[in-house]
């Protein structure tokens, strides 16, 4: 991934390699240290990230190194709507690390006694919610209630004072809304928003 900001205008090239490391590292950072229940969120979250991983080891491995080669590439041989397409993976992905993105941001706004189960179900429902069944919508509503206080969260998660946690979340969130809003736009432009 290579961001370049000049002048509040974002030029951005989303490498995919470096991509999938980013995700990766949200990915198991977030969910896997959020508890016992949330590790299966981690885990499909790893296996669309070996999706998108596959397609760049592959033969075709060349039409995947960015976000717009792969859409294009893909758009080109009729796959990107197909199951496993890096497209229609890559998707998915982005709507996670909209989540959390979204969830670091408000962390850095929020005293150590604010409800964790709260915060996080308003995130969701912004979010996630819109792309999952009914049985996930009610399940993700139970696992939020066995989140611990935002406190021991950040306590878990980042093992610092909740003052550096607020700078290092505000770095996540200056590199992270960038590449969201750029994914969000150029699936926009290819009327690939809403892949089932």
């Amino acid at each position: 991934m290579v961001l370049w900001l000049y002048n509040s205008t974002v030029l951005i090239t989303v490498k995919g390699p470096l991509w999938i490391l980013y995700l990766l590292y949200l990915c198991f950072r977030f969910f896997k240290l959020t508890g016992p229940v949330f590790t299966f969120v981690a885990r499909d979250l790893s296996k669309k990230i070996s999706v998108v991983h596959g397609h760049l080891q592959s033969n075709q491995g060349a039409s995947y190194q960015s976000l717009q080669s792969m859409i294009e590439y893909e758009l080109n041989n009729g796959t990107a709507t197909a199951k496993g397409s890096g497209t229609r993976t890559m998707l998915r992905l982005h709507w996670a690390l909209e989540f959390i993105i979204e969830f670091m941001d408000k962390l850095r706004f929020v005293t150590g006694d604010t409800k964790t189960s709260k915060l996080v179900y308003d995130i969701y429902h912004k979010t996630l919610y819109n792309h999952h069944p009914w049985w996930t919508q009610k399940l993700a509503y139970l696992a939020v209630h066995t989140l611990p206080s935002i406190k021991v969260l950040i306590d878990i998660m980042c093992k610092q004072d909740y003052e550096e946690v607020k700078v290092l979340l505000s770095d996540i969130v200056e590199v992270g809304r960038p590449i969201l809003n750029y994914t969000t736009a150029l699936y926009a432009k290819h009327n690939l928003s809403n892949i089932v």
